[in-house]
């Protein structure tokens, strides 16, 4: 511990002692003795990885700083909002339980789909309402939702990222209706309506086309719309881009084969020979030019992806190929890099993140993509980098693949990933898919999860890139014993560009390890600037000794220096 500053003041018959320390936070790492061999469920066989067994922890580790977050999903109101045209009363009660939910998780952030498809959740001159709010896109709520959202997050320390599909304009497959039926059944003012020249079909679907640069502009215009408007923490883009191939009564359908976008590729086509590495060129344009966007406007906005799972195939992309070395699975598996024409690996290298989020919704078991394999290459990829990884974990699927898949029957499968992600200083955290598989807890597994691996709070990890220097430390002002707990009074700098603040608490008269995050307390957060703040903690016993601290942390949670202080019963 650093020079200690001891200061006396005696009242209520209770004596405050303050501290001032430098205290440094480490992630905590497993070592062999604690380490346990893992198996295929209900099995012997082992799980290898590169050939080798695989252990993870005996014991879940428990970090301090860890992501943790779960999708909203609006698209078919498949989360949240439970049906269509809520009205306010109804749709608020809804987003309180919904951050209730996450609240008992000890989840610290949003990932709400504000654009489910060329549509808003959230006053906009560019899209239409969506019709997933309101019943019919483009009718008014006669309120502002997104703004409300933000502020009821933000009340609870945790972050609020807006999660956009980029090229999306219809969700039905409708394969007898040609494109002109199918945008009239869009509001006017959709922006897909009034310019279906830069709309393609394929599987009876509609998407705008990313060969354009009209559609870049449209897509990078429609979220900075919400950078500018919002008090967001992040801009979040999903996993489609180019769409997917699809089987259709045993038929597989590829897009580019009936050449739905082969005119574009001439008028556009430059120097390049081949249209797939044209259509890479287009969804890297448009990740580079809203990374930009978004750092020219508000450079603490975090800008990412949750692509997925799957780059390339180390078969189809081998050691010193150009583009990059591929992961360790089979070359016929789907893959981002070649069937949807997204680099999410060039995206990383060149700086274009700051988190990525890959969906590895397989078990550790898939032989086409087994989880221990993509999470390994994922984190060798944002090894050096300024992107964080999060991993996606396939909770859905334990409702939705345990009746044929008897890897999704063990309920230890998420929680053996998180064990085996903890053994990776790379992986900063976990975001899940959905929150409604969260809620339906089949299995048992969001309780597991829930008691034994996010039974402490965690904070955001920082991002020094983006911001490293942390506010001013706070003064104490005083302590109160009260009928109930103990009140505790604190004085911030008007100036200070804190946002919250951390409050940590141990037995006795000495600091604890502010390291481990079981001793954390609570968090508070920072209205309107304000400095003068209290926090009662109803959980303490005025018959006890306890050490206090509390530190002030900014919007990317760069945590100040501790203010140290004992309570003393006399």
């Amino acid at each position: 511990m650093s020079k200690v500053k001891l200061v006396k003041f005696i009242a209520l018959s209770v004596s405050f002692i303050f501290l001032s320390s430098s205290l440094f936070f480490t992630k905590v790492n497993a070592d062999m003795d604690s380490k346990v061999p893992l198996l295929k469920y209900g099995t012997n066989n082992p799980i290898l990885l590169h050939g080798s067994q695989v252990y993870i922890p005996k014991d879940p580790i428990h970090e301090k700083r860890q992501f943790r977050s779960a999708w909203v999903s609006t698209i078919s109101n498949l989360d949240f909002p439970s049906k269509k045209g809520l009205n306010e009363k109804e749709f608020k009660a809804e987003y309180i339980k919904l951050l209730d939910n996450f609240q008992s998780l000890n989840l610290n952030a949003v990932t709400f789909q504000v654009r489910p498809k060329a549509d808003a959740f959230y006053k906009s001159k560019i899209n239409p309402w969506s019709e997933y709010l309101t019943g019919v896109q483009g009718k008014d709520p006669l309120w502002d939702p997104l703004k409300w959202m933000i502020e009821e997050t933000h009340k609870r320390n945790m972050e609020f990222h807006a999660w956009f599909n980029p090229y999306r304009v219809t969700v039905g497959y409708e394969p007898n209706k040609t494109t002109k039926q199918l945008l009239s059944t869009l509001a006017t003012n959709n922006w897909a309506r009034k310019n279906p020249q830069y709309v393609l079909k394929f599987d009876g679907k509609l998407f705008l086309n990313p060969g354009e640069p009209q559609v870049r502009n449209y897509i990078k215009d429609s979220l900075m719309e919400v950078v500018q408007n919002y008090d967001i923490d992040g801009i979040h883009f999903d996993d489609y881009f180019y769409p997917y191939k699809v089987n259709r009564n045993g038929k597989t359908y590829v897009f580019g084969n009936a050449k739905e976008d082969l005119n574009t590729f001439k008028k556009y086509r430059g120097k390049f020979k081949d249209i797939k590495s044209w259509r890479r060129y287009n969804i890297d344009s448009l990740i580079q030019q809203v990374s930009a966007a978004i750092k020219c406007k508000k450079s603490y906005v975090k800008f990412g992806v949750s692509p997925f799972g799957i780059w390339g195939s180390i078969e189809n992309h081998p050691v010193g190929s150009t583009e990059g070395e591929g992961s360790h699975t089979p070359k016929g598996s789907s893959a981002s890099y070649d069937d949807i024409y997204a680099d999410t690996r060039k995206w990383v290298k060149r700086g274009w993140l700051d988190y990525i989020t890959p969906q590895i919704y397989w078990s550790f078991a898939q032989n086409s993509a087994p989880y221990g394999e993509l999470t390994d290459w994922w984190a060798n990829v944002v090894k050096g980098t300024n992107c964080q990884l999060y991993i996606g974990h396939a909770n859905y699927k334990h409702v939705t693949n345990s009746s044929f898949d008897k890897d999704w029957q063990n309920s230890q499968e998420i929680p053996n990933q998180l064990k085996f992600n903890s053994m990776y200083p790379e992986v900063k955290g976990s975001s899940f898919f959905s929150l409604s598989s969260l809620k339906t807890n089949k299995f048992n597994t969001t309780n597991i999860i829930k008691d034994s691996y996010f039974n402490f709070k965690a904070l955001v990890p920082t991002m020094p890139w983006l911001d490293n220097k942390a506010p001013n430390i706070v003064k104490i002002n005083n302590i109160e014993k009260q009928d109930k707990g103990i009140t505790i009074k604190w004085q911030d700098e008007e100036k200070n560009d804190s946002t919250y603040y951390v409050i940590y608490r141990f037995d006795g008269n000495e600091i604890g390890d502010i390291q481990n995050p079981k001793n954390i307390l609570t968090t508070v957060r920072r209205i309107n600037r304000q400095t003068y703040l209290q926090f009662n903690d109803l959980s303490a016993s005025i018959d006890r000794n306890y050490t206090y601290a509390i530190t002030a942390l900014d919007r990317l949670h760069n945590e100040s220096e501790p203010t140290v202080f004992v309570y003393m019963r006399k």
